[in-house]
């Protein structure tokens, strides 16, 4: 079956797995189209977008590598720390499936970049509770944050996640918190820095000021992209429930692993509730946690039919929402 073979190791499948990307991409390197039209953006996207020559079909491929590098990246990550106690590729084709499946978000987005770093802060934030070098590593993670915020500028409220996830780990000390601001401080300082330097304050402060206050619309969202947001809103009830009911018998870092996951997609859900200009384009932060607590469901799932006919319908809608999407 499709899923037992998946959840398996096979270097075959790693290999399958940018192929799938790059197929469920494929739209948007065909028909590449700007997701920023029209607005200033952060200046290291804008720097990007100077660097590319605003050349969408180079920004959507850059964009296709991101997403096979997080996929990578989320099989690394559960070797390291072993969230899903099990050694398996499946939170990459997970990854992949749900990456690529909001039809309106088929593109580059400085969201994409900034989900990219918040990844990598997500390791520098596990890394923390090893108990070694827990300075370098949270100024680490601050950096990563403060670079994410200069591409997206939502992105820099993930800072207070960071803070909540030192609490999680027992490290909310004043010297990891000022570790962590410094590192936050530093990128973003050095731009604010150059924009003084070179007269020209006035643009990123009305750029930050335009973004925060621009809505952001879905535009027009077809019946089935509902449908597909809605089979990934059962699956992560679903598998949230699952690990709520198995939570007391995970170790006692999985389960602090699973907080700070959860407090990782809390924060997303909260600045789309709460920023008017965050919109759709937080969907690429917030999969991050949802592919580890989805792939944990299908891994351990204990009704096996049930865990094939749901990842059947993960897979087909993912298929289909590209084609009736």
């Amino acid at each position: 079956m499709l899923l037992k073979t998946i959840k398996g190791r096979h270097s075959i499948l790693l290999i399958l797995m940018p192929v799938v990307i790059v197929l469920l991409w494929m739209g948007a390197l065909l028909h590449s189209e700007s997701l920023t039209a029209g607005q200033n953006q952060m200046p290291l996207y804008e720097l990007l977008l100077f660097l590319t020559g605003g050349n969408n079909f180079v920004l959507n491929l850059i964009a296709c590598l991101l997403l096979i590098l997080i996929a990578y990246g989320m099989v690394r990550l559960n070797e390291q720390y072993i969230f899903i106690r099990q050694r398996t590729d499946l939170p990459a084709f997970v990854f992949a499936l749900i990456a690529t499946g909001t039809v309106s978000l088929g593109g580059m987005h400085p969201s994409l970049f900034a989900a990219f770093l918040l990844f990598l802060s997500v390791d520098r934030v596990f890394k923390i509770y090893q108990g070694t070098a827990t300075l370098s590593n949270s100024f680490d993670a601050g950096f990563l944050v403060g670079l994410a915020s200069l591409f997206y500028l939502f992105a820099g409220v993930y800072i207070f996640w960071f803070w909540m996830a030192l609490a999680v780990l027992g490290y909310l000390r004043g010297k990891e918190i000022l570790a962590g601001l410094t590192g936050f401080i530093v990128p973003v300082f050095f731009v604010v820095a150059w924009y003084i330097w070179n007269d020209n304050l006035t643009e990123l402060l009305n750029t930050i000021r335009n973004l925060f206050s621009s809505k952001n619309s879905l535009g027009v969202v077809s019946v089935f992209q509902y449908s597909y947001w809605g089979i990934l809103g059962f699956l992560v009830i679903l598998s949230s429930l699952y690990m709520l009911n198995v939570y007391e018998e995970k170790k006692i870092s999985s389960r602090k692993y699973f907080i700070i996951l959860l407090s990782f997609f809390l924060v997303s859900a909260l600045s789309f509730v709460f920023f008017r200009g965050a919109g759709v384009e937080q969907y690429f932060i917030s999969i991050i946690p949802v592919t580890y607590i989805a792939s944990h469901y299908f891994v351990f799932q204990k009704h096996f039919w049930i865990g094939e006919c749901l990842f059947y319908i993960l897979v087909i809608s993912s298929i289909l929402i590209h084609f009736i999407g």
